[in-house]
């Protein structure tokens, strides 16, 4: 019997002893975190995936290599694709696209964060600052246009800028940046207010006691207050395309989303919320421009870049989502024919829109000679020097040339820019030849990727539209929308 009492007294000591030594191994192990501290979004305007797999392609060109290295997001462990129709049409626009994005809720094409019938809808901004997050919005574009807007405003059109400025000042937006603030309005608000202007908007921002500023170093140190960070406060003026940079701009979408990432790190405890848009690939997919496009996504990526190293930083406390309102173009790699002559693309240095500037300084400086122009595309796009050009094409630009002085210029007018005829028929001869074709110059219906790295990432994958996109990461955060 003594025996066996002081084998159950020794059983209860070890069982004792073990329990204390599991209560001190928690005590050092950090229990899992039960939401993501750090929520970064990013949105590529009008980015397909035609266009992403096209990007992988051509830097692949650049690099000289046949080996296709995959652009940081397309390694994503879980990468899928959503619809994005709109409650109005098959074909969405980037205004009810946005508002999908950050509220979770289908509207109206040209609806900004209202339902179809107007009522005003909560954001995952709203989730974000009922979680104590600190919240941030950056684009290339203008912070009042239809993506970043549609996490703040409430509005039935989309080109209502000076009333977006007022919903950015009554939200709860702690740092913006973007490329200026809009201030053309739609054809019925000018109707119903007087014009104003950029300056006059960022006044109004400035009164509300927002630090607004075109200073990156500014706006990233600045502490405890609202910070407004543009690149052009005098006009609506959006800075320029990756291809047509000289070199010296300090106004881009990294910079401004390092500035963000710093500003947003240094004032809050607990955690921020960062939408990041690259606003300006749909700008050049309005072109038909893929180059362009190339290396606005080629730029997104190194944003991105910038969240994988912080999330190295903080592993267990960040997610990453990835993703596109609307595919823009429709774009095709590839055309009447098994392959594709993506070499071809390299020898473009500038954009569409550029090449247009370029060839009204020359009408305005006289030059008026057909060789002059010649030479300037043989340069600049790489026809004749580079890329083949029949007859029938060298005649096609010969027309552009002479309607140049006896009609003043072709010009079609886009979205977002007015571009030369001449300059759009230019690059269409070096996108023919490198088998490379563009469905529309407006959006298309198509599939929209998405990609999720980090906390929560596999409750991405079964997401089918891109409404459930923000009501997942609002779950995550622990709230609904």
């Amino acid at each position: 019997m003594k025996k066996q009492t002081k084998l159950i007294i020794g059983l209860a000591i070890a069982v004792i002893s073990l329990c204390f030594s599991i209560l001190r191994i928690t005590d050092v192990i950090p229990s899992s975190p039960k939401k993501p501290k750090y929520v970064f979004y990013f949105i590529g305007d009008g980015m397909s995936v035609a266009q992403v797999l096209g990007t992988e392609f051509y830097n692949a060109a650049k690099s000289g290599t046949d080996k296709i290295e995959r652009l940081n997001f397309s390694q994503f462990p879980t990468r899928t694709f959503v619809t994005n129709y709109s409650a109005s049409n098959l074909v969405t626009d980037s205004a009810a696209a946005g508002t999908a994005l950050a509220t979770g809720h289908k509207t109206n094409n040209d609806y900004i964060g209202v339902d179809k019938d107007g009522n005003a809808l909560r954001s995952i901004i709203d989730v974000a600052t009922e979680g104590g997050y600190k919240v941030g919005l950056v684009t290339n574009v203008g912070i009042n246009h239809a993506t970043p807007s549609s996490f703040y405003g409430h509005t039935t059109d989309r080109f209502a800028f000076s009333q977006l400025i007022d919903d950015y000042i009554a939200s709860e937006v702690d740092f913006i940046a973007g490329a200026t603030v809009m201030d053309k309005m739609s054809r019925t608000l000018r109707k119903q207010y007087a014009p104003i202007t950029t300056v006059e908007l960022v006044e109004r921002i400035r009164n509300a006691g927002i630090e607004i500023t075109t200073d990156i170093t500014r706006a990233a140190t600045t502490r405890d207050k609202r910070v407004a960070l543009i690149a052009n406060d005098k006009e609506n003026k959006h800075v320029p395309n990756v291809i047509d940079r000289k070199g010296d701009e300090q106004h881009t979408l990294t910079a401004f989303t390092r500035a963000a990432i710093e500003y947003l790190t240094s004032n809050s405890d607990n955690g921020f919320f960062l939408m990041v848009e690259g606003g300006k690939i749909d700008y050049a997919a309005h072109n038909k421009d893929a180059v362009t496009v190339f290396t606005e996504i080629n730029e997104f990526a190194e944003s991105i870049e910038l969240a994988l190293g912080f999330a190295e930083q903080h592993p267990d406390e960040t997610l990453i989502v990835v993703t596109s309102d609307h595919d823009t173009g429709g774009l095709s790699i590839g055309h009447n024919q098994y392959t594709v002559r993506m070499n071809a693309l390299t020898v473009q240095n500038l954009s569409v829109a550029m090449l247009s500037n370029v060839l009204r300084d020359m009408r305005a400086k006289g030059y008026r000679n057909w060789a002059d122009y010649k030479q300037m595309l043989s340069e600049r796009v790489g026809l004749w020097s580079n890329i083949p050009v029949s007859k029938e094409d060298e005649q096609l630009l010969l027309n552009d040339f002479n309607d140049i002085f006896m009609k003043h210029g072709k010009q079609l007018e886009g979205l977002y820019t007015k571009n030369e005829i001449i300059a759009i028929d230019a690059m269409s001869i070096l996108y023919k030849y490198a088998l490379i074709d563009w469905a529309s110059f407006q959006h298309t219906g198509l599939y929209t990727p998405l990609y999720a790295k980090g906390f929560g990432e596999s409750k991405f994958a079964a997401c089918y539209d891109q409404t459930e996109i923000p009501k997942t990461i609002a779950r995550l955060m622990g709230g609904e929308l």
